[in-house]
């Protein structure tokens, strides 16, 4: 029995082969590609669990404080304590870090923008007559903003050590001495406020300087003189520089200090800043003075953004070349008691991007509501509190560059234009950039400041949790839960990321920011644990059909064989051992393969484990269907008056309709839902790594897809011509040419194919819908899946057609 059914194989080498091929890609293709969605599965919740955790896990706020921004689009600044009104006071704090399941919950609060001291800037001393005229500028990074009025200075030679002869024509808004000085503007930083011993074990950062007693002497003298206000102490942040920008023109004026001396009232020896108590003469030598006959001028632009730290600058000389350097000798203007607070950026939501209006037109344009607060030093001898910097302090670099966790007062991500220029705010309040805070201080601070509930955010982390898996996420969401139930703004921030959010910033044009997408982790495990529970069903039902359709071919190709061996005399049980055996040879032969493959391939248990089960189905399956009573072909009594051709062989036909139908459903999920979930996976670095992670495997899956659909169209459509091999040849025989055969086939074809492709095209559209896939990869995928199977049909029909035409 096993020769005569070897025999059979081999006297029909092609049908064979072609079977044969058909089941190693059964056995190898199907586990492989099962292999590949579950090894994606496994990199996406490994990626998810080592780096989906940040450095905190659950954002609370006041309750109402949610943005429309995140509301909509679920996404937040990276510095959003930035402009923050406070709402939690010191004791809720308390309360909440009492909880047993929370780790750490670190408070912060946003106070305003405040100025510290304005150190000095030293003109140089040049050998003639000079006036000196200056502007101040600052930058966004595109443009430059003028800062205050121009001012001007006037040098006279003669000067001698200690006693330099020069107008200062801004007094007595500016300060004289020894040295031609210029005061640096008021910039203005965010300063956050923090409890010092939970933000050092959320950051790692030291603020033990926060404690550190004020001995300056120079510093108790003001204060006295200001009545003794309490002290606001700030660490400021060292690597933060605000644009500053200083303009300075130099004319060669023809002046004699003689004169000038003589013209004020003043002895030879006297300095001209004596001058100063005679108002009206000196208005008048100033008024000459600017327009002094000009020899010769120059101008310099300086950079100063280095030396303009945020509290506690760095006072500079100007040299002889107009070079800057560091100096010991200053002098610094202390008042610090004005600062400024903003509102929340309102944007405006346009799909995804967003518009930031200008609402003060500069310069610089302002994008923010800003009110003045305090009281000056020089509109009051008592002001509510002084500035004084006491240390500085630098942020940990992250290293987790794929999860955020964005404490909302440290980033320095860039913001750049489409052209990559980096953006950055100016030392005016207003800017749309989420500036970090550059000084820090402490909560005590802040209730004088803001209030009995100065606190804008507190960062939680959830104890217990050494991984952010299945377990770590539904802890930290119970948590979440309670805190919510407090009557708190709740968010999950473990497993966010870091997206490029792109702003229409008015004036500006458009801007690139990094912002924090919220529930990235848990977004992306379920969009590739759906897409491996579809493409195991898919899979399934389409090996299964497969299956069918192949075992259904033979079974009709061996019916009148079977009816002749009857006959002569075989038994039908012995029919039925031939045609089992047959197919067992040539099943068994393709599982062999297949585990050769494997194991070429090294791989693990998996695929080995499934191959086998697909064996051990497709022998249960042939015997079930060659078991089943079936008939030949039936002599019709009546004509068929519509798609005789069709009607007549759907016992082939119908089982070819649904391998299509399952085939383009298939290949319709699988491409839109890949490329949908790179598409969005590359809007966040978590999810980009995760698509670099397993982008060979996404391919593999699509290409696997692929030549098992080419592989059932293919010989489907093989294994109907080969029942019709007479029917061709008669047609051959009759007269028919080549071309005439392919177009009668063809229509055929494409009436019966159409059918199975436009259902599975509309279902598989219905099951993306309902997966929220976007509508350009539904048309795309539908438009790859219908190319690819016109191309296996039309391929398949003209190379197997060719050897049945010729008769």
């Amino acid at each position: 029995m096993i020769r005569f059914a070897w025999v059979r194989i081999l006297s029909r080498k092609l049908i064979s082969i072609t079977i044969l091929l058909a089941f190693i890609g059964l056995y190898t293709l199907i586990p492989l590609g099962f292999q590949s969605t579950k090894e994606i599965k496994l990199a996406v919740n490994h990626s998810v669990e080592e780096y989906g955790r940040g450095t905190y896990d659950i954002l609370v706020r006041p309750s109402s404080t949610r943005t429309d921004v995140e509301k909509k689009l679920g996404m937040i600044e990276e510095n959003y304590i930035g402009d923050g009104g406070g709402g939690i006071s010191i004791s809720d704090w308390e309360q909440i870090k009492r909880n047993p399941d929370i780790e750490l919950a670190a408070p912060v609060a946003s106070l305003g923008y405040f100025s510290g001291k304005r150190m000095s800037i030293e003109l140089p001393v040049l050998k003639e007559p000079t006036r000196f005229s200056w502007q101040f500028y600052t930058s966004d990074g595109i443009h430059k903003y003028p800062i205050d009025q121009k001012e001007e200075l006037y040098y006279f030679d003669g000067s001698v050590p200690g006693n330099i002869q020069y107008i200062d024509a801004s007094y007595p808004n500016s300060l004289t001495g020894v040295a031609m000085t210029v005061l640096m503007p008021f910039n203005y930083y965010l300063l956050a406020a923090i409890d010092v011993e939970s933000e050092s074990k959320l950051t790692g950062i030291d603020y033990s300087e926060l404690d550190k007693e004020i001995n300056d002497i120079e510093f108790k003298e003001v204060r006295e003189s200001l009545g003794n206000p309490p002290v606001i102490k700030v660490i400021q942040r060292h690597d933060i520089n605000i644009p500053l920008y200083m303009t300075v023109k130099t004319d060669r004026i023809d002046v004699d200090l003689g004169e000038y001396q003589e013209k004020l009232g003043l002895m030879k020896d006297d300095s001209l800043l004596m001058g100063y108590e005679k108002p009206e003469k000196m208005e008048q030598v100033i008024n000459e003075l600017s327009k002094a006959k000009v020899l010769d001028n120059r101008e310099y632009n300086l950079d100063l953004s280095k030396f303009q730290k945020p509290f506690e600058g760095t006072a500079v000389k100007i040299g002889e070349d107009f070079s800057i350097s560091e100096t010991d000798r200053f002098m610094s203007d202390q008042d610090t008691s004005i600062y400024y607070i903003a509102s929340k950026i309102n944007y405006k939501i346009n799909e995804n991007n967003l518009e930031v209006p200008i609402l003060e037109d500069g310069p610089p344009p302002i994008y923010k509501t800003v009110n003045k607060k305090g009281i000056s030093a020089y509109q009051s001898q008592k002001v509510p509190f002084i500035i004084e910097q006491v240390g500085e302090f630098s942020p940990n670099k992250d290293t987790n560059q794929l999860a955020s966790s964005p404490l909302g007062i440290y980033s320095t991500t860039e913001s750049k234009s489409l052209d990559g220029k980096v953006v950055q705010s100016t030392i005016f309040p207003g800017s749309f950039i989420p500036t970090p805070a550059s000084g820090i201080t402490t909560l005590e601070a802040a209730e004088m400041v803001k209030g009995q509930k100065p606190i804008d955010a507190i960062r939680i982390k959830v104890a217990g949790i050494n991984k952010y898996n299945v377990d770590a996420q539904e802890k930290i969401e119970q948590v979440a839960i309670d805190l919510l139930k407090s009557g708190y703004e709740v968010d999950i921030v473990a497993g966010s990321s870091f997206k490029q959010m792109r702003l229409d910033v008015e004036g500006l044009g458009q801007i690139l920011e990094p912002w924090t997408t919220l529930g990235v982790a848990q977004e992306l495990s379920e969009n590739w644990n759906h897409m491996s529970v579809i493409s195991f069903i898919l899979f399934s039902l389409f090996g299964f059909l497969w299956l069918y359709s192949r075992v259904t071919f033979e079974k009709k190709a061996l019916y009148k064989e079977d009816e002749l061996l009857y006959l002569l005399g075989w038994k039908r049980k012995f029919i039925f051992l031939r045609n089992c055996l047959e197919q067992f040879i040539i099943i068994t032969i393709g599982y062999v393969v297949s585990i050769i493959l494997f194991t070429l391939f090294k791989q693990d248990a998996f695929p080995y484990l499934l191959s086998s089960l697909l064996w051990f189905l497709t022998v249960v399956m042939v015997c079930l269907l060659f078991l089943r009573n079936g008939s030949g072909n039936k002599t019709r009594i009546m004509e068929y008056k519509k798609v005789p051709a069709i009607i007549h062989y759907k016992e082939f036909i119908l089982p070819t309709i649904l391998v299509l139908f399952i085939s383009i459903i298939l290949l319709i999920i699988q491409i839109s839902n890949l490329g949908y979930s790179i598409e969005k996976a590359k809007e966040t670095t978590l999810g980009q790594f995760t698509m670099d992670e397993t982008l060979i495997i996404q391919i593999s899956i699509i290409v696997i897809t692929v030549l098992l659909s080419y592989l059932a169209v293919s010989e489907s459509i093989t294994a109907l011509l080969q029942y019709r091999a007479k029917e061709f040849s008669m047609y051959h025989i009759i007269g028919w040419t080549k071309g005439r055969i392919l177009i009668h086939f063809s229509k055929e074809i494409s009436l019966w194919s159409g059918v199975p492709i436009v259902l599975g095209v509309l279902l598989g559209s219905l099951i993306l819908f309902g997966m929220n896939v976007s509508y350009s990869w539904i048309f795309i995928s539908i438009l790859i899946s219908i190319g690819i199977l016109s191309i296996a049909i039309v391929v398949t029909t003209i190379t197997k057609l060719k050897p049945f035409s010729k008769g």
